[in-house]
């Protein structure tokens, strides 16, 4: 069998299981619920492992290897400082959400702010912003997938685009969330397989890790220093983005809704944090020996830098070995894309017609309809923006994180937090996000070197809502907050799936009054 034979197989085979699985979600898909939230039926190791690999996408395997080898040292900062996102998630937001969702129906996130500001304009900017945030990210997902694609199967980049996006829909519109969920396992577990087996690979390239390091450090030792590509400042602004960032990813929220049990949030930290942790290994294994084979004149640097981990593989990898390595790549992607289709679609219908107080017949029909046109709109928008994958995912992502960190995970433990300040938050933030974009887009302005979009409109969205809620304080949202939040709000055994499981959360809730100040 040829090499291009090979890897055309793999990639079959794997695509077919991906198919597979939706196509199994979809017999057992008889509701919204289902589509949106999987039943409300997770346990902790699919939810860890599912949570991982859908923060861990395309963005983070393909943009960041090629990011670690044009940048540098830095690329390892974010990989260590990362995990700790999911700890901080876990602690801030679990319990919380968990017991929320099955006490009021939550099955999205402008479901939440409805329940902590009531069903106005905050929820409608919200639903807003989750659209546009989910074509964004999706955005970065779909360029990942034709890189991959088009090595794949030896298409063009446009064709191999289009095809990766029809299959991650196909799957995702038959199973929703369900499918989403399960097939995010898979792919976890394929890319963590990788990730190592791909590490010790292309270290080897260059001798070891101490061998790899001193021949960059001779050739180009401003690559190893933080402040030396890029300016340390840069590199702190992009590791905190994306530690602090995480707390806000609905990708990441929404599975907390999810879960069947509160017993189910324990080990969930550490299972998700670990895997992220390893599959860092991947960029930073290539990044790292990309670099080495080029300053040494063994490998050429490629046109682009998104094109680092394909060059790499394809000249220092066997044909079986690359196929996997991209195999776990479209994974990466696939495993993102899914969520984000499901959150956007659902945004699109059930949220933003609920904002405006109008309901939906066949729900489940139009969700899958809306997740065509999510998928779509990202194809569209990947073929305008011409920016790599690494800044085109911090688009998406400091879109979501700055229109949640405030309302959603302040919003939970601030009782003067207000509706109004919620709404200035989440459209001040998403409109800035927007102009910064389309500034560099079409150079309206050159920002400084030291200048990192990302967490520039996170923190802007912060104190957007602290403030404008100082500015407008509302014994209302109070009261909602006192009544709603976990603090003393009852759980009524119908929204669980079993009266165990309501038991338990009435013991969660009592262990939160004991323990927790407002």
């Amino acid at each position: 069998m040829s090499s291009q034979a090979l890897i055309v197989t793999v990639t079959v085979i794997y695509l077919g299981l991906m198919i597979g699985i939706g196509l199994w979600a979809k017999r057992r898909m008889n509701s919204a619920k289902e589509f949106l939230v999987a039943g409300q039926s997770l346990g902790f190791f699919v939810m860890a492992i599912a949570s991982f690999s859908s923060i861990q996408s395309g963005w983070g395997m393909v943009g960041a290897t090629g990011a670690t080898a044009s940048w540098g040292i830095g690329g390892l900062a974010v990989g260590i400082l990362a995990p700790l996102g999911f700890a901080l998630t876990w602690f801030l937001l679990g319990g919380k959400l968990r017991r929320l969702a099955h006490a009021h129906d939550a099955y999205s996130i402008p479901d939440l702010v409805k329940v902590r500001y009531g069903n106005g304009p905050a929820s409608l900017w919200m639903s807003i912003a989750l659209i546009i945030g989910a074509i964004g990210y999706m955005t970065a997902q779909v360029v990942a997938a034709g890189v991959i694609t088009a090595l794949l199967l030896g298409l063009s980049f446009t064709h191999a685009l289009i095809i990766g996006a029809i299959i991650v829909a196909a799957y995702t519109v038959a199973g929703g969330m369900l499918a989403a969920v399960w097939t995010d396992l898979v792919q976890g577990l394929l890319m963590i397989a990788m990730s190592v087996f791909v590490f010790f690979l292309a270290i080897g390239v260059g001798g070891g890790w101490s061998s790899t390091l001193s021949g960059i450090s001779e050739a180009n030792p401003e690559f190893l220093q933080l402040d030396g590509v890029k300016p340390a400042v840069w590199w702190v602004a992009n590791a905190l983005m994306i530690a602090f960032g995480m707390i806000g990813q609905p990708q990441l929220i929404h599975k907390f809704l999810m879960l069947r049990s509160p017993r189910e949030l324990r080990w969930g930290a550490l299972v998700a944090a670990l895997g992220y942790g390893i599959t860092t290994l991947f960029s930073i294994g290539i990044g790292f020996a990309a670099r080495g084979q080029i300053e040494a004149g063994l490998m050429a640097k490629p046109e682009a830098a998104d094109d680092t981990t394909t060059a790499f593989l394809d000249q220092f990898a066997s044909p079986i070995v690359t196929a996997l390595a991209l195999t776990a790549l479209l994974a990466a992607i696939m495993s993102s894309a899914s969520s984000f289709i499901t959150i956007g679609a659902s945004a699109m219908t059930r949220d933003l017609l609920g904002a405006f107080g109008r309901e939906i017949t066949n729900e489940l029909r139009w969700n899958r309809i809306a997740s065509i046109v999510i998928t779509a709109a990202a194809v569209g928008v990947a073929l305008f923006l011409d920016q790599i994958i690494y800044l085109l995912g911090a688009i998406g992502w400091s879109a979501f994180a700055a229109a949640t960190l405030g309302p959603i995970v302040l919003g939970l433990y601030w009782r003067r937090g207000t509706s109004r300040g919620a709404t200035v938050a989440i459209s001040g933030s998403l409109i800035l996000n927007i102009v910064l974009v389309l500034a560099d887009r079409y150079e309206w302005w050159t920002p400084p070197s030291h200048f990192f979009t990302g967490f520039t409109v996170i923190v802007a969205g912060v104190v957007l809502y602290v403030v404008a809620s100082l500015l407008t304080p509302s014994d209302e949202d109070v009261r909602r907050f006192d009544t709603v939040i976990p603090s003393g709000f009852p759980v009524p055994a119908a929204a669980t799936t079993s009266a165990a499981a309501a038991a338990a959360d009435r013991a969660a809730v009592l262990a939160d009054n004991s323990g927790e100040t407002r």
